[in-house]
């Protein structure tokens, strides 16, 4: 069934190669107890909107590095993702990732 009120992307994640910040658009993705509220009022412009940045926190996706002993041994762990409630889709900056040591 359709929900109506939620973007049907807002599930989904995107790779962005051109953006240097992870944003979500839940506080159910992330890792619990690791959110920490903004403190002053920043927004996200998306097209004609601007959203409010509700705080930023962990995200982790399991098993999804893989390492010479096998596929998908380790977890990527995302850090200072920022949470913007009402955003379309959630997204894992490329550039961030690049930084990563593995």
């Amino acid at each position: 069934m359709l929900d109506f009120l939620r973007h049907p992307l807002s599930a989904s994640t995107l790779l962005d190669n051109y953006k240097a910040i992870h944003l979500v658009n839940s506080k159910d993705l992330l890792k619990l107890r690791s959110f920490i509220k903004v403190l002053f009022n920043k927004c996200v412009e998306a097209g004609s909107s601007s959203l409010s940045i509700l705080g930023s926190s962990i995200k982790v996706i399991r098993k999804a590095i893989n390492k010479a002993i096998g596929p998908n041994i380790k977890d990527l762990r995302l850090f200072d993702i920022i949470i913007v409630k009402g955003f379309y889709i959630n997204i894992i900056s490329e550039a961030r990732l690049n930084k990563i040591r593995v």
